[in-house]
């Protein structure tokens, strides 16, 4: 059995994703049937989105824009 070759998405379609999932009234699982993700994927991503807007827990690590060490 082959392996299914993992996506990827751009900041751009992730967000597009993000703001359906916010403002159409639609579930998760809808949202994410309608675009072929996976409902996990589509979870996690406006999860992060949240946090990144300073709307998740406490101390939750936000995504880093610029990483210089």
């Amino acid at each position: 059995m082959s392996k299914k070759k993992r996506r990827t998405f751009t900041k751009e379609q992730k967000a597009d994703a993000i703001r359906l999932v916010r403002v159409s009234g639609e579930s998760i699982a809808q949202i994410a049937r309608d675009l072929d993700l996976t409902e996990n994927s589509l979870r996690n991503w406006v999860k992060q989105a949240d946090i990144d807007e300073g709307k998740g827990p406490h101390g939750a690590l936000t995504t880093q824009k610029h990483w210089n060490p």
